[in-house]
């Protein structure tokens, strides 16, 4: 199949912050990796917000943040509540199709 890539098939379970585990999952994906990025509620990445930071050019969109997270999809799980383990249990079980 045309399509198909090295890492067609394979799931990843994101739950890094910042750049290096972020973007090494991006990489996978990059190859064909189905990647499920895991944030906190309300907060996500701390990353999310490192473009309002000093000596950050001003902009209304965190271009890095975006770059380093493309092709993932997303979910916010709290992992401080009990009921998080029954979820991560459930995405690293999950089979893609």
């Amino acid at each position: 199949m045309a399509s198909e890539n090295i890492f067609t098939g394979l799931k990843v379970v994101d739950l890094a912050s910042f750049i290096a585990g972020p973007g090494a999952a991006t990489v996978l994906s990059d190859f064909g990796a189905e990647v499920i990025k895991v944030e906190a509620p309300g907060t996500g990445d701390p990353h999310r917000i490192t473009y309002k930071i000093p000596p950050q050019p001003r902009s209304d969109v965190n271009y890095f943040w975006h770059l380093n997270n493309r092709n993932k999809r997303g979910l916010a799980v709290d992992l401080k509540s009990p009921q998080s383990r029954q979820i991560l249990e459930r995405l690293v079980k999950w089979r893609m199709c």
